[in-house]
């Protein structure tokens, strides 16, 4: 199973919030994402992230899980939470809408 490098973890709780992380470092956690989930970031909107010890949701596979509910009138948009496995154990929790 791949996971992400500790050195996304590192990045994110140096941060400690995803509106801080810069330009190279955000370029850098989605090209780490995008290795193990190609095409990730298509048609969302990142809106936090933060290193959690477990994660929550349906497992998608490869160690990854995902909370999501549809919101909005038509039910047509969604938000929630995507988890990926790092090498330490923990997950990289990534907070969306799209």
């Amino acid at each position: 199973m791949d996971k992400l490098p500790n050195d996304v973890i590192e990045i994110v709780e140096k941060c400690g919030d995803f509106d801080e992380l810069s330009e190279e470092d955000r370029e850098y956690i989605v090209v780490q994402i995008d290795e193990l989930y190609e095409g990730f970031f298509e048609d969302l909107f990142v809106t936090d992230m933060a290193i959690v010890d477990e994660p929550e949701g349906k497992h998608q596979g490869y160690g990854q899980y995902c909370n999501q509910h549809s919101v909005g009138w038509t039910g047509d948009s969604f938000e929630g939470t995507y988890y990926f496995p790092t090498e330490d154990g923990r997950y990289l929790a990534i907070e969306y809408s799209c």
